[in-house]
Formats: structure tokens, sequence, C-alpha cells
């Protein structure tokens, strides 16, 4: 990555960290403020997690007692805004913890982001919250749950290549393992066993490595016999005992009991395979499953995760067998329009004629977000479509029936 020049509020954008493919304007100031405070409490909070699982730190902020230098860049970042406003800067770390608790409306400037965005915080008591996660990953790339995607992802990628026999089928695997993600929040011994001798092949310890995939997205829980786990009735995710509704970004369906014959145990995924693969590719599986029942009978042919994931959705418009047009499309549910916008890339190959990214509704519905979305696009990514996954849909439908009536 290269700077962008001056206009960057004395940001080092090319220094080791921030996520490929970042540009910043001058008037992206206050997000890049926010993703060094988010990445600075990513940072804390794992800091903190390993020192209660015993581990000793040698990093110099832990061993010095001195915070980490993101959170400690946004922090000043923060006082020149508070000093130039005219307004009382935090005195201290305690006193911008509070603050990263309060929406960011409620801070004492008025911070350039977007209508949705503004209504955020970076805290939830002492737990980072959805915006607070998405920027930390978006600006600093060594947080504990980044590295378990790329565990999970890069055990995925052994599974799907030592099991095939050319890139065709490589392909194949990687679409049915990442929607065995998404469709199993919960797995029992018996489906990993059938799910080993689909993929049977062994790493050098005598290990099969659909097993080490398992084990990096999954929780192993003993238990012997009927085992009763709460779960949401409509996306299948495990719910809490005692609160009332799902807890899953868009989701309103309730707890209902989910009973299972346990031989030794099962899994449960880990809390970042269900935040970065699992309730991400909800909306991706629900377009997917869409579209195959509309493949049956027009004049498209769709692929998932095209490229091994260029992007998530390949649609060929069809004329017998000469093919008219091609979309592409690529689903995102995040909290944040205006990061999204930020970090939003398109890789180029496979190739398609029409780009689209595609919100689930909850995000399209929620007043703001398309607009502050697209506003955040321009300049940035260009010839890319911001729809709903219902209006995509459609816009699929009518374009298969042009390409019947030609």
């Amino acid at each position: 990555m290269t700077s962008s020049g001056s206009k960057n509020a004395g940001v080092q954008l090319d220094a080791p960290g921030w996520a490929e493919n970042l540009s910043f304007r001058e008037e992206d100031g206050d997000y890049v403020t926010v993703m060094l405070l988010a990445a600075g409490l990513a940072r804390i909070r794992d800091d903190r997690r390993r020192m209660d699982a015993g581990e000793h730190l040698t990093r110099t902020s832990a061993e010095q007692g001195l915070l980490p230098a993101p959170w400690r860049s946004g922090m000043t970042r923060l006082w020149w805004r508070f000093h130039t406003a005219g307004e009382t800067p935090p005195r201290n770390d305690l006193e911008l913890f509070e603050l990263c608790r309060r929406p960011f409306r409620e801070w004492p400037i008025a911070l350039r982001l977007s209508v949705a965005d503004i209504e955020e915080s970076l805290l939830d008591g002492d737990e980072l919250t959805p915006m607070a996660e998405q920027a930390a990953r978006l600006s600093i790339r060594d947080v504990e749950a980044e590295l378990v995607e790329n565990l999970v992802f890069r055990e995925l990628m052994l599974v799907a290549e030592l099991n095939a026999t050319d890139e065709a089928e490589v392909q194949t695997h990687y679409c049915e393992l990442r929607r065995l993600l998404i469709d199993n929040p919960i797995l029992t011994e018996a489906k990993v066993r059938r799910l080993t001798g689909r993929f049977p092949k062994h790493g050098r310890n005598g290990q099969p490595m659909l097993q080490r995939f398992i084990q990096a997205a999954y929780v192993h829980r003993a238990s012997q016999g009927q085992v009763k786990i709460d779960v949401c009735d409509i996306c299948g995710n495990p719910t809490q005992r005692g609160i009332d509704g799902c807890g899953t970004t868009g989701c309103t369906g309730r707890t209902t009991d989910l009973v299972i014959d346990a031989v030794g145990g099962y899994y449960v995924q880990h809390r970042a395979t269900r935040r970065f693969f699992r309730d991400p590719g909800l909306v991706e599986a629900r377009i997917l499953d869409r579209l195959a029942e509309m493949s049956a009978e027009r004049p498209i042919s769709v692929e998932a995760w095209p490229g091994l994931d260029a992007y998530d959705i390949r649609v060929s418009f069809l004329s017998g067998r000469d093919v008219v047009e091609v979309w592409g499309a690529d689903a995102k549910d995040q909290v944040s329009p205006g990061l999204l916008g930020l970090g939003f890339t398109w890789r180029p190959d496979p190739p398609c004629d029409r780009r689209f990214l595609v919100l689930p509704t909850h995000r399209a519905d929620q007043p703001g977000y398309v607009a502050d979305l697209r506003a955040e696009l321009q300049g940035r990514v260009s010839g890319v479509s911001v729809v709903s996954e219902d209006a995509f849909v459609a816009s699929v439908v009518a374009r298969a029936e042009e390409v019947v009536e030609r």
C-alpha cells in the first residue's frame, strides 16, 4: 500500500498492519482514529486473555505496562480533534475507555462518521462491539479473532487441496466445506466421521486433515447419550439459556431445543468461526439457495464462491449453450456502512459484466445505511451496484426472462 499524501492527518498509511487496498482521504480522518482505538482495544483484550491463561507476554507494551501503540496513536489523534474543536480531551486512559462505551453521537466533538455509524460505540461494558471488531480487523491484522479466522481458512484450504485431483475439484471441495460452516453451527461426532470418509487424506502426523479443520473451527464438548441444546428456531445458532431471542443480527428467531445423540461428544462452532464465517455466510447461503431453485426453470448457471472466493456468487445467463452475460455478487453483512465502504475491494478474476454489492434485508432496511455506503464507495470502487438481497434476486429473474425473450 502506498501513502495517499499529506492530507491524511499524518497517518503513515504504508506502515505494516493496515489491511491491504485501503486508501484514505482527508475526510476519512475520524474513521482512521476509530480504527486505531478499536485495534488498541482488541490488543488490550487479547493480552488480558493470554495473561489470564498463564502466558508470559514478551511484547514491550505488556512488560512495561504501556498500552498498545494503536491505542496511543488513536488517543493522540483524538486529543488534537478535541483541541481544535475547543473541547477538553479525555485526561487519561480511563476517561477514554468510558468515552468508548458511549455512542459516538454523545461524544463532546462531532466526529465525521456516517449517519448509521454515529449511533454505534466501541465498547459494550468490557466487550468489543461489532463495530469495534469490524474496525479492528480493517486496521490491524494480528488480533486474536483474525488469527483464528486465518487458521480456519488455512485448514479448510488444506483439506480441499489434498483431497483433490485437479483445480476444479479443489473448487468443489472448497464450496462444500464453506457451506459446512454456514449450515452447521453444531456437529455431531457421527457427522464428523462421515466427513472424514468423504475427505480421507491424512497429515504427516497421521491425523486426518479434516479433523484438524474441525478442531480449528469448532470446540469439542464431551458428552454421552442424548443432549439437549438451546438453539434458534430459524438460523440454528446456539442461544444463551434464559435469554429471550436469538442474538444473531437480523434474525427474529426464538430459542428452541435441539436434541442430538452424542457418542463421546459433539462440536460447537468457535466464536470467531461463527462471527467471520457462519453469520456473514447466512445471506450468501440464502441467495445461493434461491438462485439454485430458479436455475431449474430459467436459463442461468450459478457458481458459489468462484475463484476460491474471489467474490461470493457468479451468475451466467444462457442462451442455449452460449453465455449471454455474467453477473458477480459479493454479499456483505457488516454493522458499519462507512467501514464497509472504506475496506471494500473487488477482485477482477473471474471476470463478470456487472458487479453487485448485496446487503441482507436487515441492513438494507436500516435508515441511512445504503446512502452512506454508496457515498463511501464513490471514488474508491467504480461500477458496483449496491442492492438488497431481494432486489438482486429480482434483477436476476428479470434479466433471465429478457434472455428467454430474445
